[in-house]
């Protein structure tokens, strides 16, 4: 007998106390302050902020944890959950453990190939901020031609 696997989507609503939640993110200032937690992490971590219509953050998804230089991981990985809520927009964030935000030729290349991807969606990608420990960088500020 075959076995196939079925995806159960199951979009659910629960009251949180949660700092980042429905939190209108309209600078990168405040979406480096939201995500300032990340500069103590020992491994890249690479977080999607899903926005609303508004850029109030709907959920946030950990799409993927790397090492201590690098993350790896599939533009359909970052749109997913945008794709799966039908959110119009995302913010993706990542930390560099190093301390340093300038941004890796990879940060920009895969950067480029979200946007892209997004775009065949109708996703706005929104701005891509990495975290250092005491500054960050947004790559929508420093690399305005990406968007």
């Amino acid at each position: 007998m075959a076995i196939i696997r079925e995806i159960n989507v199951k979009y659910q609503f629960r009251e949180t106390n949660c700092e980042q939640a429905e939190k209108t993110l309209t600078s990168p200032d405040e979406t480096a302050k939201i995500f300032d937690y990340l500069k103590y992490e020992t491994k890249e971590v690479f977080i999607v902020a899903n926005l609303t219509n508004q850029r109030a953050i709907n959920c946030v998804e950990v799409v993927a944890t790397g090492c201590i230089n690098s993350v790896s991981m599939r533009p359909s990985e970052a749109l997913r959950t945008a794709v799966i809520l039908n959110m119009p927009g995302i913010i993706l964030v990542h930390n560099h453990p190093s301390g340093d935000p300038t941004p890796s030729t990879s940060d920009l290349n895969f950067t480029n190939m979200v946007i892209e991807c997004a775009k065949v969606l109708n996703i706005e990608v929104v701005d891509h901020v990495i975290i250092g420990l005491n500054r960050f960088t947004s790559l929508r500020q420093t690399h305005p031609d990406l968007f």
